[in-house]
């Protein structure tokens, strides 16, 4: 088996995309730009126990085009496709212990699923930049790591700089589309809690469609609300500190803080640079409190040194509180998240993460981490209730060869320990080995 899926792996890796990237000009007149690329993916190995995804192979495809502005107005599309990778994965195994990675997926059969994730206008001009319509968004509570399809969100989001060291976010957001690792999140990061970056099981309400924020958050037969209100400020007008402000108001849900600072020292002698940083995030519940209870607060340390061939850091989250926190809208700014774990965002966890990484030369980096988490006092795996019943750690290491700026590729193997594991005599632990190739033009 473990040769067979070895040979699957290198024919990921040999997998192409025949497209070049392409500038629509024609006699002069610029017609915009056609971009896209492709994604591959394969799980080596895990361990079969029905917890840690020990097969599966995925594919996504994108095509986008973005028009040349017109005054300062331009407007874009993005296609994003995603399936089964040449009917390689088995999605009705006979084995019980064999499970197969749902994250990499938005359908439960493999089948593949296309998806118009990106439909906007835009305007740009001087210290103004408004983007409305379907899109992603760069925000610390709706931007995280991800497989294969993303999450997108309907929103109009406005970035004002009115000096060189002030900016301002400001946006709505009324719809959400849950991406193929919500799956992961959900059973496997989250655990069937809420708080990995998705406030429910994705598969109850589909993936790869838009739905209203009060149902991504909450689920089916929620009455509509007024969305996600974002505002957000940055500010860098002191050497080498930048600070930023942010507030999430989920309309009856609840409303998110969540604040962050750097300071950068630059050191000549190491030709590196030190960077300190800090974090909080905080929610409390909001008007008809649709979640539920909701009373959560952490707080992070972050020490950073790095130079162009190496780097290391030490981080800390200290949650505290009555509740966990909610992470409905795909986020994840902890400083102690690992590939497989987010336990910062329950209730009551003290967990610190260590790193390094190196470049022995160049496209080439290597990494290792280590986080730890302690026992939390969230019960996870949803109407279960499973309580915690050991410390939760995770240990990964990750190769990434990059040879030009057009290709990548990517390995990784995590080990890791679920709080929960034991629970109920359910073994709930991790030896993931994953392979990943993406072209993009």
């Amino acid at each position: 088996m473990l040769l067979r899926q070895s040979v699957l792996a290198c024919l990921i890796c040999t997998t192409s995309f025949s497209v070049a990237a392409k500038d629509l000009v024609s006699d002069g007149v610029d017609y915009g730009k056609l971009s896209g690329g492709l994604m591959a993916a394969h799980v080596i190995t895990g361990d079969e126990n029905g917890f840690d995804p020990s097969q599966g192979s995925a594919y996504m495809a994108t095509l986008k085009y973005h028009s040349p502005s017109f005054s300062g107005f331009s407007f874009g599309l993005g296609e994003y496709l995603v399936g089964d990778l040449f009917g390689l994965s088995e999605f009705t195994p006979s084995d019980p212990t064999d499970k197969l990675a749902r994250g990499l997926f938005v359908t439960d059969d493999g089948s593949s699923k296309g998806l118009l994730g990106e439909v906007f206008l835009q305007y740009k001009n001087g210290m103004v930049g408004v983007k409305a319509g379907r899109q992603m968004v760069d925000t610390p509570l709706t931007k995280a790591s991800y497989s294969t399809m993303p999450n997108f969100y309907g929103a109009a989001m406005a970035d004002i700089k009115p000096t060189e060291d002030l900016s301002f976010k400001l946006g709505q957001i009324t719809e959400m589309s849950f991406g193929a690792r919500t799956m992961t999140e959900w059973g496997l990061i989250g655990e069937g809690t809420p708080t990995a970056g998705v406030g429910i099981k994705p598969d109850t309400i589909g993936q790869a469609e838009f739905h209203s924020i009060s149902t991504a958050a909450v689920g089916k037969g929620t009455e509509d609300t007024n969305g996600l209100t974002v505002i957000g400020a940055t500010y860098k007008g002191f050497k080498n500190v930048s600070l930023s402000a942010w507030d999430f108001y989920a309309d009856d849900i609840a409303n998110n803080v969540y604040l962050e600072g750097d300071l950068t020292i630059p050191s000549d002698a190491w030709k590196g640079k030190f960077k300190l940083s800090a974090q909080f995030l905080n929610q409390s519940e909001e008007g008809d409190a649709l979640a539920g209870d909701l009373d959560y607060s952490m707080f992070g340390l972050k020490a950073s040194f790095g130079t162009k061939k190496w780097s290391a850091y030490a981080a800390a989250n200290v949650s505290d509180g009555d509740t966990h926190f909610l992470n409905a809208f795909g986020g994840d700014p902890a400083y102690t998240s690992s590939i497989f774990s987010r336990n910062a965002y329950r209730e009551n966890v003290d967990a610190y993460k260590l790193g390094v990484s190196y470049s022995p030369m160049k496209g080439v980096k290597l990494m290792a981490n280590y986080a730890n988490y302690g026992q939390s006092d969230t019960l996870g795996f949803g109407s279960k209730k499973v309580a915690s019943v050991t410390d939760a750690e995770e240990f990964d290491v990750v190769a990434v060869y990059k040879p030009n700026k057009d290709w990548m590729f990517k390995t990784f193997y995590a080990n890791r320990t679920s709080e929960y594991d034991g629970a109920g005599g359910t073994e709930r632990t991790q030896g993931h080995w994953r392979v990943i190739a993406t072209y993009k033009f």
